[in-house]
């Protein structure tokens, strides 16, 4: 009945914010080491890297 309507189950999917384009600016730049950017947004270490991949693919297809 639920998938029937359209709900959505599971954990909700993390998604590239601007606190974590903040910190991810600050990490490239090397103002910060990877795991406390990790610990500003709140997330763990495979969902930091998922998230970068995600946003230099986005940010290079952007300027090609």
């Amino acid at each position: 009945m639920a998938l029937q309507r359209g709900v959505a189950f599971g954990r909700p999917k993390a998604t590239v914010t601007e606190e974590f384009k903040y910190a991810y600016k600050r990490w490239k730049s090397g103002e910060i080491p990877a795991v406390s950017a990790m610990q500003e947004i709140g997330v763990k270490k495979t969902t930091f890297y998922k998230l970068v991949r995600e946003y230099e693919k986005r940010y290079r297809n952007k300027y090609i």
